[in-house]
C-alpha cells in the first residue's frame, strides 16, 4: 500500500503525483548545499474526521528512527538511524553524500512516473520539464521502530463537508525530503480531465521546485473540491521547507 492510500477520496490520486517529484522547478535559486540533519517529534494519528486528521501525542515509547532512500529502483537498506525518545523527539544526521549505488539511473524519477496518465481516458494538456535530464534523485523514507512502529511523514490535513450542498473541501500538506546528485530545476503545469461513472475528474499538477545538490525539503500541497458532479484536485509541489516538524505515524503505510 502506498503511504498515501488511506487519505480521503482524493488520496488515491497522490501516488500518481509523486512521479512529479522528479519533474518540478523554481525561479529563485536556493542554497547550493542542502540540510544534513532532520529533527522533530513523532506523533500519532487520530481517527479520520470531516475536519481532517489530527496528530496526537506519541504513545509508542522509546526506540529508533530509521532512514532509507527510495526510487524507481526500490527501497534501500537503512542508511542511518537515531534514537527516538519516549516522548517522540528525535534528531537524525544525514550523510552529506550518498553512495552512487543508492541512486537510480539518470533520468529516472524517485517513484514511478505514472501520474502523466491518471486514467486511460484522461486528456492532458501542459508538461513538466527538467533543467538537467541527467540528474539522479531519491526520496528519503523515515520509519520508527518502537512499541508502535511504522512509516512517519510530516502531514497537515484539514477539511469540511457540507451535507446540505453535498460538497466537500479538503487540504493536505505533506513533507518530502529528496537527495539530488546535482542542482536541478523542475517546473510546469499539467491539467488532466476524464469522466468515470458519470463523474468529471479534473487533476491539476503545478510544480515549482529547485533542488540543490544534496538534501532538499519539499511540500506537496493538495486541495480537493468534491461536488455531486465530480472532483477537482490540485497538487502544488514547492521546495524550501516542510509543512511541519511533527512526523506523524501513518498506521497502514508501507515504505515507498
Amino acid at each position: 500500500m502506498s503511504p498515501f492510500a488511506h487519505f480521503p477520496a482524493r488520496r488515491r490520486l497522490l501516488p500518481l503525483l509523486l512521479g512529479l517529484s522528479a519533474a518540478a522547478s523554481a525561479a529563485a535559486p536556493i542554497t547550493p548545499s542542502g540540510p544534513t540533519s532532520l529533527s522533530g517529534t513523532v506523533k500519532q494519528l487520530s481517527e479520520d474526521t470531516d475536519t481532517g486528521f489530527v496528530p496526537v501525542p506519541w504513545q509508542g515509547g522509546a526506540g529508533q528512527v530509521e532512514a532509507r532512500v527510495a526510487s524507481s529502483a526500490g527501497t534501500s537498506r537503512v542508511i542511518v538511524s537515531a534514537p527516538l525518545g519516549a516522548g517522540g523527539q528525535f534528531s537524525l544526521k544525514l550523510p552529506a553524500v550518498l553512495d552512487a549505488s543508492l541512486l537510480p539511473p539518470a533520468g529516472q524519477s524517485p517513484l514511478p512516473a505514472a501520474w502523466a496518465a491518471p486514467h486511460p481516458a484522461a486528456k492532458c494538456t501542459g508538461t513538466v520539464g527538467s533543467s538537467e535530464p541527467g540528474a539522479r534523485v531519491v526520496q528519503l523514507a523515515l520509519s520508527v521502530q518502537a512499541r508502535t512502529s511504522g512509516v512517519v511523514m510530516p502531514v497537515l490535513s484539514s477539511g469540511h463537508y457540507d451535507e446540505a450542498q453535498a460538497t466537500g473541501h479538503s487540504r493536505t500538506q505533506h513533507g518530502l525530503v529528496y537527495y539530488a546528485d546535482r542542482p536541478v530545476r523542475f517546473s510546469g503545469t499539467q491539467v488532466c480531465q476524464w469522466t468515470q461513472s458519470g463523474y468529471l475528474n479534473k487533476m491539476t499538477l503545478v510544480a515549482s521546485v529547485q533542488l540543490a545538490q544534496g538534501w532538499n525539503r519539499l511540500t506537496m500541497d493538495t486541495t480537493a473540491l468534491s461536488t455531486q458532479s465530480g472532483v477537482d484536485t490540485t497538487f502544488r509541489l514547492t521546495s524550501g521547507a516542510l509543512p511541519t516538524n511533527d512526523w506523524t505515524l501513518m498506521p497502514d503505510a508501507e515504505l515507498p
